[in-house]
């Protein structure tokens, strides 16, 4: 779940008509906190309005990942529904989050993994932000190559341990606490974050050449689904830490 959300050809062959209105990075960020406060607020009410008796939990958080996959992939193949997929998409992951977060933080140690995985993951992506804004990295061809390559492989590890995982193979790495399963964690969260410094490019490039207004949206659904993969990321490996 990374981009190439934000596939480079969506933007930069997409052109506003005359006289409609077009892409702006206000516009974009503007929309991009209204997605993260949807999912915020989702998520909350479900941390609030679930018991311990809620037996019915882990389907649904099966149910609502499901449901984001196919929103996920209907708002990459039709970039124009975005204004309306990008919100749903917003409330879905919410209820995943929610429930994720919920199962975790049953115990007062869970609680304090949640919480630090949501504080880390803002500094993170503040971070490359501020590193982005001020050219201190810039977004290279060759870069974006790189940044695309990993997590497409990345994506490809995780749909092949997915597919094992029904014939009761478990790949390496990915829930051990040892400590190459670890530095496997802290990759990832490393590439998770990179892709950021896509989404911005993205966004900043396709507002200069005057995309339509609509892009907005699809450019704040790519940074949430960055955000939402580096929380989780972020998670894995803090609980990862603490079995060590």
């Amino acid at each position: 779940m990374a981009n190439p959300v934000l596939a480079r050809d969506t933007f930069l062959e997409a052109h506003a008509t005359a006289g409609a209105s077009v892409m702006t990075v206000r516009g974009t960020v503007l929309k991009t906190a209204l997605l993260m406060l949807l999912t915020a607020a989702v998520a909350a009410a479900v941390w609030l309005t679930t018991d311990a008796t809620a037996t019915s939990l882990p389907t649904s958080i099966t149910v609502a990942a499901i449901a984001g996959l196919v929103l996920a992939i209907t708002t990459v193949v039709k970039p124009a529904w975005s204004p309306v997929t990008a919100p749903l998409y917003a409330i879905v992951e919410g209820l995943l989050l929610g429930g994720l977060t919920w199962l975790i933080a049953r115990t007062p140690a869970g609680r304090v993994l949640a919480i630090e995985a949501l504080v880390l993951t803002f500094l993170v992506a503040g971070m490359v932000l501020t590193l982005y804004a001020t050219r201190i990295i810039r977004v290279t061809d060759r870069l974006r190559g790189v940044i695309t390559g990993a997590t497409l492989a990345i994506v490809g590890y995780y749909l092949l341990a997915l597919l094992l995982g029904f014939a009761g193979v478990r790949l390496p790495f990915l829930h051990d606490g040892g400590w190459l399963s670890i530095g496997f964690s802290v990759l990832v969260c490393g590439v998770a974050a990179s892709n950021f410094l896509l989404d911005f490019a993205m966004i900043e490039e396709a507002s200069a050449a005057g995309a339509p207004s609509f892009l907005e949206w699809y450019g704040a659904f790519g940074v949430l689904v960055t955000f939402i993969w580096l929380y989780l990321e972020i998670l894995r490996l803090l609980g990862k830490l603490q079995r060590r």
